[in-house]
């Protein structure tokens, strides 16, 4: 995929991500350059991830894809927001905000569909599911590109982790 592809393909998910966390998380992000990420391990605590393939139509041609989305935060930052999600507040992470990435990230996921639509990409979503602990890994498909885009809140910062492959 040409540098240029993946910037249109990435736009709808930090369109997404800013949405849904100034409507669902009450915070206000900001997006700092993206970067290729050249390891596995995840620049957070909490990782939620979901998959993504399907197919794409680029000059009359269809091919098939597929991908992952990570959001990867720091404990801290994610019991902070998580308890705005949820209109509480945590000190520490429990059972109650442990699924609250993986919902954030169906949400986001889910807008992103609605915006790489007119792109013609037909997405089908996997469950997402959550990872935590220090240095925990992400399993991304074989021969893809990882592009990191670190996310600013108030709460502090944590990362949107893109990768796509076509076949």
């Amino acid at each position: 995929m040409s540098d240029n592809h993946f910037v249109k393909f990435s736009k709808p998910f930090l369109d997404a991500l800013t949405e849904t966390f100034e409507m669902m998380v009450q915070t206000k992000v900001k997006a700092h350059s993206p970067k290729i990420k050249n390891t596995s391990v995840a620049s957070g605590d909490i990782s939620a991830l979901i998959g993504m393939n399907g197919k794409v139509e680029r000059d009359g041609e269809e091919k098939d894809f597929k991908g992952i989305m990570v959001l990867s935060w720091p404990e801290e930052v994610y019991v902070k927001l998580a308890g705005r999600m949820l209109f509480e507040e945590y000190e520490e992470y429990c059972d109650e905000i442990s699924d609250t990435g993986a919902e954030i990230c169906n949400i986001i996921m889910g807008n992103a569909k609605n915006g790489l639509t007119p792109m013609g990409y037909k997405i089908e979503m996997a469950t997402p599911s959550t990872i935590r602990g220090k240095n925990h890994e992400i399993k991304y498909p074989d021969k893809t590109t990882i592009i990191e885009i670190v996310m600013s809140t108030d709460a502090g910062n944590f990362s949107l982790e893109l990768c796509y492959q076509e076949h």
